[in-house]
């Protein structure tokens, strides 16, 4: 049944992606990144790249780029932040034997030693906090698809992967769970590139990839259904399972150590910082304030429910009488109690113009996407919830801390470290 349905929205998706001309393009941009890699990152010697180079190529891997629009051609939302992606080249740069690794992955055409090394990667990189490697396997398979976009599946979340392949009730050949995650990039690239061609859906991994994110095919496997506001079309997501909001002490305790950085940060930038009185005292013993920095008031002009709404939000930067940014910090299974109190926000001030942050550990970033998906969120007033709220990890927020010079940096320096949900095509 779900292949009978597929192969009919081939036609209609034919018509709407020119594939020849995509694929001339993709030959450039797979050009662009090859120059890049070579005579770049793996070039001899360890100085530094600038943010402006690395910048052109994370347009070319991450739809979040900065500088992309709707219409840019990247290889998908990779769900990396700007920062993260130019600390990754620049680690490239630094660590040869890290470079080598990865060049390695990039070249290899043996699927079994092409496996094999990024296992390898896996093991060498596991120490290190620079968001090379995780659980969905993103941004390598970002980069295989860059530089080889004809072989290489757009699909780059190892999530997604299961889902397809779930979705046409495929047998795998080992399994999922048990299996090295090398073997699972390699083997899900071509079993899915196997069976999509049965489909009637050939052409390069590229086209084969945007086959499945094509709207009407989308809400098929993804579980995720396109809305009508009177604006526009909003893409919305239903989790099924449901969670218990309960965190242990450690939990807690890691959540008010974060908080503490946050306000630390704000306040190194010259801001007021608002901490809701029930968690003051337990972040005071975290962090030490200059006089006048915490305030004990919020000096805003908000009817009274907007204000006791304000007030439990977990940290708010102030600079006058506006809030300039607000945080929640996620500690909780559902990571639901957050998102709840921006939306409350947002619901009772939809006019507000307030950059809003859901802070979460590295585990949690796929459910804090998630939930934001749903339709509670993406149907307020105004605008979707993720429009206007962004994620950061708490290895992001504690890698802003170490910014040099934060006292002469603007708030703006947070978009090269948060993420943002992925938009409708």
């Amino acid at each position: 049944m779900s292949k009978t349905m597929i192969q009919g929205l081939i036609p209609e998706f034919s018509k709407a992606y020119d594939a020849n001309a995509k694929d001339l393009t993709w030959q450039q941009l797979s050009t662009a990144f090859r120059r890049f890699w070579a005579d770049r990152v793996m070039a001899d010697g360890s100085t530094a790249l600038s943010d402006q180079e690395c910048d052109a190529i994370i347009r070319i891997l991450d739809r979040n780029g900065k500088g992309n629009t709707k219409a840019s051609e990247a290889v998908a939302v990779a769900m990396v932040a700007q920062g993260a992606w130019r600390r990754i080249f620049n680690e490239f740069r630094s660590n040869k034997a890290l470079a080598k690794c990865v060049d390695s992955i990039l070249k290899e055409q043996i699927p079994e030693k092409k496996a094999a090394f990024l296992d390898d990667l896996y093991r060498m990189n596991a120490s290190k906090k620079n968001f090379l490697t995780g659980p969905t396997g993103n941004p390598i398979n970002a980069l295989l698809a860059a530089y080889d976009p004809v072989e290489n599946l757009s699909i780059i979340s190892l999530n997604d992967r299961k889902a397809i392949i779930d979705f046409l009730e495929l047998p795998l050949p080992f399994d999922w769970s048990e299996e090295t995650i090398g073997k699972r990039m390699v083997q899900s690239n071509m079993l899915l590139r196997r069976h999509i061609r049965a489909l009637g859906i050939d052409g390069s991994a590229r086209t084969q990839s945007r086959f499945w994110y094509f709207e009407p095919v989308r809400i098929l496997w993804k579980q995720q259904h396109t809305v009508k506001r009177t604006d526009k079309k909003v893409s919305v997501t239903v989790p099924e399972n449901t969670e218990t909001e309960e965190a242990d002490k450690g939990e807690i305790r890691e959540s008010l150590q974060i908080q503490a950085v946050l306000a630390e940060i704000g306040s190194s930038m010259g801001f007021k910082i608002w901490l809701p009185k029930s968690d003051r005292n337990r972040i005071l013993k975290k962090w030490n304030p200059e006089n006048g920095v915490l305030l004990n008031e919020l000096p805003l002009n908000y009817d009274e429910t907007t204000l006791k709404t304000i007030e439990q939000i977990d940290v708010l930067w102030l600079r006058k009488r506006s809030i300039v940014r607000a945080f929640e910090v996620e500690h909780t299974t559902s990571v639901y109690s957050g998102l709840l109190r921006m939306a409350d926000l947002v619901a009772l001030q939809p006019n507000m113009n307030i950059k809003l942050h859901i802070v979460a550990p590295e585990s949690k970033r796929e459910k804090v996407f998630q939930e934001m998906g749903r339709p509670v969120f993406s149907l307020l007033e105004g605008r979707a919830l993720s429009e206007m709220c962004s994620y950061l990890s708490y290895d992001s927020v504690t890698e802003l801390r170490k910014e040099k010079h934060l006292a002469h940096l603007s708030d703006q320096v947070l978009e090269d470290y948060e993420e943002r949900a992925e938009e409708l095509d």
